[in-house]
């Protein structure tokens, strides 16, 4: 008997150890300045000037722009084709646009696009916003 009971309150040990696991599909997020900032609505669309991914929350967007829709990497500097724009509209209302940076396209399968992206931006004034280990997953185009 005395191991039925401890078996029994080693299973319930174990359950009760569990986490719940929620996967993110489609996923658009990264780290704004040091703080993790996670895309509710998303999408991308590529035509004759590349590919654009876009990912926002409330009053926050990012937008990514390459060359191509092809996998590969794109680097970001103020004169390339290639860019990233982050806009918050609260407050000031203000627009950063990259100065450094890259985005890689990883997989573009089956009507979705998904990569890696980090990138400093600047607004008219030179302040600056920090993106860091971004990632999107199976944005829909």
């Amino acid at each position: 008997m005395k191991k039925i009971v401890s078996l029994f309150l080693l299973v319930a040990a174990f359950a009760s150890c569990g986490e719940e696991v929620k996967f993110n599909n489609p996923a658009f997020q990264a780290n704004k300045n040091g703080n993790i900032w996670k895309a509710n609505d998303m999408y991308a669309f590529a035509d004759a000037g590349g590919l654009t991914i876009i990912g926002a929350v409330g009053t926050d967007m990012v937008e990514l722009h390459t060359t191509s829709a092809n996998n590969g990497t794109y680097v970001l500097t103020g004169t390339s084709a290639s860019y990233a724009i982050y806009d918050s509209v609260d407050g000031a209302g203000a627009s950063y646009e990259s100065v450094s940076g890259e985005i890689k396209i990883t997989s573009g399968v089956d009507g979705t696009v998904t990569g890696k992206f980090h990138f400093v931006a600047e607004d008219g004034a030179g302040n600056e916003v920090i993106f860091t280990e971004g990632t999107f997953y199976k944005v829909p185009r």
